[in-house]
C-alpha cells in the first residue's frame, strides 16, 4: 500500500507499507534486494521515502529478523543509521551495533542480517547527481574513506549524525509543501551539512579497516556458502546430514557457525529459507502442494503446520490472497 505526494520533479516523498518480505525489498526498487524472513511471526514493515537532487532519505522499519541481500547502484554511497537496533546484527559478517555506521556501498554486493527490532535511517548519495562541484568532490572523498561494512562510532557522535538526518528529512517534507526560488541552493545546503557531519564523525576512521577476526570470518563464509545451495531447489539442503556431508563439516562446527554468525541454529534457519521461498512460488502462481514439494516438504500436514507458525496464516490462505489458488487434490482442512 502506497502514498506518494505529488512533488516537484526535483523533490519526491513516499510512504510505503509492506505485509511481506518481498513488498519491503521492491520499495528499493534500483537495488535489486532480497529478503529472507528468519524469525518466526507476521512480519510488518515500512519505509518512509525522501528524496531531493542526488539526495534520498529512507527510514526502514522490520520487526523480524531478516536476511537482506542486494547491490547498491554504480555511483552510489550508501550508509545506514541504526535508530533502534536490538538483537542480533551482522553487517557483512562483522558484527553491528546501534551505534554503528552499516556502510551498504563498501562492496559490489552486501548482507545484513538485522535482528528482531530494526529501525535504520539510510542516506544514499548519487555522487554524479550532487547539485554542485563542492558536494560531489565531498562524496568522492567519502565514499574513498568508507572502506569497511560496519564504521564503530561514540555514541554522542552516532547520534550527532541521527540529528542530522532527521534534520535533513524535517526539511525536505517541509519544502514539499512550499516550494521557494531559493530550492536550488536549499538542496545544495541539505547535502553539505550531511557529508560534512559525516565526514567530520568518521575523520578518524583508519583508511585501511581492521578485519573481522579470522574465526568469525571462517563462520561467515560458511553460512554464505549454505545460502547460495538454498536458492536452487535442486541443490537446496534440507537436513544437517546433507550439509555436513556435503560441505565436509562436522555437525558441531556447522551448528557453532550459525548461532555465532546468525544467531540461530542450522535446523531453524534451514527450514526458515525454504518456507521463504515456498511463500514465493505460493505469491507467483504454484499450487500449495507444488511449492511444499518443491522446496523439499513431503509431510503436507507438517509443513502447513510449520508455514503457519512461521508467517501466521495457512499456505492456502497465502495463495488467495494473491488469487493463484488452484484447484487441488482433497487434503485436510488444515490446508
Amino acid at each position: 500500500m502506497k502514498n506518494q505526494n505529488a512533488l516537484p520533479t526535483t523533490m519526491r516523498a513516499s510512504f510505503c507499507v509492506s505485509a511481506n518480505v518481498e513488498d519491503q525489498a521492491r520499495s528499493f526498487a534500483e537495488w535489486g534486494l532480497s529478503y529472507t524472513q528468519i524469525s518466526n511471526g507476521i512480519f510488518r514493515g515500512s519505509s518512509v521515502m525522501a528524496s531531493v537532487g542526488g539526495l534520498q532519505l529512507v527510514v526502514e522499519d522490520l520487526n523480524k529478523k531478516i536476511l537482506q541481500r542486494g547491490t547498491v547502484p554504480k555511483n552510489r554511497l550508501a550508509i545506514g543509521i541504526p535508530l533502534e537496533l536490538e538483537g542480533h546484527s551482522r553487517m557483512c559478517g562483522e558484527q553491528s551495533t546501534k551505534d554503528a555506521l552499516h556502510v551498504f556501498s563498501c562492496y559490489p554486493d552486501f548482507e545484513f542480517l538485522s535482528p528482531e527490532r530494526h529501525i535504520v535511517a539510510n542516506v544514499e548519495f548519487d555522487i554524479n547527481s550532487l547539485s554542485s562541484e563542492l558536494t560531489q568532490g565531498l562524496g568522492q572523498a567519502l565514499y574513498a574513506k568508507l572502506l569497511a561494512p560496519v564504521v564503530e562510532l561514540s555514541p554522542a557522535a552516532a547520534e550527532h549524525i541521527r540529528q542530522l538526518l532527521r534534520q535533513a528529512l524535517g526539511s525536505i517534507r517541509a519544502d514539499a509543501a512550499n516550494v521557494s526560488v531559493q530550492h536550488k541552493e536549499r538542496m545544495s545546503l541539505l547535502e553539505r551539512n550531511l557529508l560534512y557531519g559525516i565526514l567530520e564523525v568518521v575523520s578518524a576512521f583508519p583508511e585501511f579497516p581492521p578485519h573481522s577476526p579470522p574465526r568469525a570470518a571462517k563462520n561467515w563464509e560458511i553460512v554464505k556458502r549454505v545460502q547460495q545451495s538454498l536458492q536452487n531447489p535442486d541443490s537446496c539442503f534440507l537436513s544437517i546430514a546433507e550439509l555436513c556431508i556435503e560441505l565436509q563439516l562436522s555437525r558441531r562446527t556447522i551448528q557453532y557457525a550459525f548461532e555465532s554468525a546468525v544467531g540461530t541454529n542450522p535446523a531453524k534457519y534451514l527450514k526458515a529459507v525454504r518456507l521463504n521461498h515456498v511463500r514465493h512460488d505460493l505469491m507467483c502462481g504454484l499450487s500449495v502442494t507444488e511449492a511444499a514439494v518443491r522446496w523439499g516438504f513431503l509431510h503436507l500436514s507438517a509443513f502447513a503446520h510449520d508455514y503457519r507458525t512461521f508467517f501466521g496464516e495457512l499456505p492456502s490462505a497465502t495463495s488467495k490472497r494473491y488469487g493463484h489458488a488452484k484447484t487441488q487434490v482433497a487434503y485436510p482442512s488444515f490446508y
